[in-house]
């Protein structure tokens, strides 16, 4: 019995980028699953044009339409928690490989299981990292889209751990998503002279206010910019790239010891067979997901939804993306950390955690 692996994927709007990067992780994964078990597993996509209603639509055409077998969830928080929303309605699991917001998980779903590190991690080992490299470094300022739960998350996190270490957050500051002039942050930057700089938003975002910022002049110990972990952030910005610190939740360079599925090594190889010169975490995460549901699929024995989540909640292994648990109660992540990652002489270098660290965090950033 071959078994439909439905995806709402973004090949239109804001997040297409991702989104077609997702897509090439899990047809890559596809191809390789039927190698081993032909004609075990078919991929069905739909265009959910990076937008939350469309999502919506797509999702539920792909459970009650298609009737598919399996769903994995879309990229980005807001359109996983528009997808969680419909599937918890059918009760139809929901596998989120590209919503990092905590959000969803606070919705009492039961219906949705975890493979990314959720946003409040993302950034859980920078201020350790920082106090580490400069044992002075005492505040941080945090710049954050105003739409959205994952920015709020992300920026969450790192309150907590400056508390934790006794840091001061000098600055907090909203700007709106479609923002291209950030001036007025700028200045506040200016005025605030943090020791740690946490800027998190759209892609788009993100890369206008790291050139803006590195044309500014503005002085920093660290400066943490959430798309800083994508290939698209050195292609977009050159050696202005240089020094930005991001979190990554995969590095092809990582070689976790998988007790499911193949080695990083042999992800990276087939994805390079079909063209993708870099392996960004995107792609790793959706074909992640699919080693996933595979091992979850040998343990619960069927298709079936809740046999699936059940299984999801007892299993504790690890793939080439990293080690798998979730919260049972809630289907969260807590198996895994997110990496830092920082561009040094034009190429990412992992800076944290230690014992996977291949340099030290560059510091100050200018």
């Amino acid at each position: 019995m071959t078994l439909v692996v439905g995806m709402p994927v973004s090949l239109t709007g804001q997040f297409q980028m991702q989104g077609r990067q997702a897509l090439a992780g899990l047809l890559a994964w596809e191809r390789d699953a039927n190698a081993e078990t032909p004609d075990a597993f078919r991929v069905l996509y739909h265009d959910d044009a990076s937008d939350a209603s469309t999502v919506r639509e797509v999702t539920r055409r792909l459970i009650v339409g298609d009737q598919i077998d399996i769903l994995i969830g879309p990229y980005s928080s807001v359109l996983t928690s528009a997808a969680a929303q419909v599937a918890e309605a059918h009760g139809k699991l929901l596998w989120n490989q590209g919503g990092a917001s905590d959000d969803v998980y606070r919705q009492g779903y039961h219906r949705i299981v975890g493979i990314l590190t959720p946003a409040r991690r993302y950034l859980s080992g920078l201020l350790p990292l920082v106090r580490q490299t400069e044992s002075s470094a005492s505040t941080v300022a945090l710049v954050r889209a105003s739409t959205g739960e994952f920015p709020k998350a992300v920026c969450r996190g790192v309150a907590e751990t400056a508390k934790e270490l006794g840091f001061r957050i000098v600055l907090d500051v909203e700007f709106a998503a479609s923002a291209v002039d950030f001036a007025d942050v700028l200045e506040r930057l200016s005025v605030a002279q943090a020791d740690v700089v946490v800027v998190v938003g759209r892609v788009r975002n993100d890369l206008a206010l790291a050139r803006q910022l590195t044309d500014s002049g503005l002085s920093a110990g660290a400066v943490v910019a959430v798309a800083a972990g994508i290939q698209a952030f050195q292609d977009d910005l050159g050696s202005l790239a240089e020094r930005f610190v991001g979190p990554s939740q995969w590095e092809p360079e990582v070689q976790h010891q998988p007790d499911s599925g193949p080695t990083a090594e042999q992800v990276v190889a087939s994805l390079k067979r079909d063209g993708h010169p870099t392996v960004d975490y995107p792609m790793a995460q959706a074909y992640a997901a699919g080693v996933v549901v595979q091992t979850c699929l040998e343990e619960a024995g069927s298709p079936d939804g809740q046999a699936l989540r059940d299984a999801a909640g007892r299993l504790k292994f690890s793939t080439f993306y990293g080690d798998f648990e979730i919260d049972a109660k809630t289907g969260r992540q807590i198996g895994r950390e997110s990496l830092l990652v920082q561009w040094q002489d034009g190429r990412k270098v992992i800076i944290w955690p230690p014992d996977l660290a291949q340099g030290r965090l560059v510091y100050p950033w200018r």
